[in-house]
Parts: structure tokens; sequence; C-alpha cells
């Protein structure tokens, strides 16, 4: 495992790179993007101190599906697949956190599918009842058109 330092602004890893490692923040921020640097960027989510990004793909060996960029002065610990194999004998209890998190983002990425299915519902109840579409409801269409629109690419 190694100490890695970051700027503000620098690019951990990007959408489309095979990875290296999955990161644990010491200190700062990391931004998630879609399509980073593109007209159609989309910010996923934030991690801080004591979370961890990069996971998915270095465990499952797959190319990263996102850019994970440095939002201020950030210090990560850059664990290889034998350094995060590691772990489970010598820090069990952060592998334990790890799994945590994980699981903490699979909830709210059903929750968030879930809420795609209800909006595409209220969406077909209001077309079929022929009531228009409320602001809040085209809102939530639009958000997720574009998300798929991405995921289309």
């Amino acid at each position: 495992m190694e100490t890695k330092r970051f700027a503000k602004g620098d690019v951990i890893f990007r959408q489309g790179d095979m990875p290296a490692f999955l990161y644990d923040i010491d200190s700062g921020a990391v931004g998630i993007y879609a399509e980073q640097g593109t007209a159609d960027e989309t910010h996923i989510t934030t991690f801080g101190p004591g979370q961890v990004f990069g996971e998915m793909e270095l465990i499952a060996s797959c190319p990263r599906s996102a850019t994970a960029v440095a939002l201020e002065d950030t210090a990560v610990h850059a664990l290889t697949q034998q350094d995060f194999s590691a772990y489970f004998e010598d820090k069990p209890e952060r592998v334990l956190a790890i799994m945590r998190q994980v699981s903490q983002r699979v909830r709210e990425t059903t929750d968030d599918y879930l809420s795609a299915c209800r909006t595409v519902y209220d969406a077909v109840e209001a077309e079929q009842e022929g009531q228009p579409k409320a602001p809040t409801l085209l809102e939530r269409l639009n958000f997720f058109a574009k998300v798929g629109a991405l995921l289309g690419k």
C-alpha cells in the first residue's frame, strides 16, 4: 500500500481506464463523474475521509465506470489487489467498514432504481389518464433521461 497525494483538480483515474488500485481517502475530497470534461458531464457523488472508491473495478477487474477528480488537496492510500487481500488478515475491521460502505451504495442504487421505476409509472399513469405531467415529474423524467442517455453511450 502506498500513500498518494493529489492537488485540487487532479484526475485520479479516468472512465474506461483499467484499475490498478482502490483508494482509501485519508484527507480531502474526491468527486466521481460520468463523461467528465464533456458537455454531458454528470457529477455522481463525492467521497471524503474514511471512504473508499474504485473498489468495484479492482475487485471485478473491469474498466473504470467513471472518472475520479480531487476536489481539494487529497491524500489517499492506494491499495492493489494484493494489498486489499492482505487487509482480510491484517485489518479485518477495515474490510468490514469497506463492506458497509459498498452495501450502503448498493442500497442507495436500489433506491434510485425504485425512484426511476416510480417516475416512469407516474408518467405512464398521467398519460393514460390524460392528465398533464406535474413539473416535479417532468424534472425527474429529464434527470433519468439524461442518466439513461449516458448509459446508452
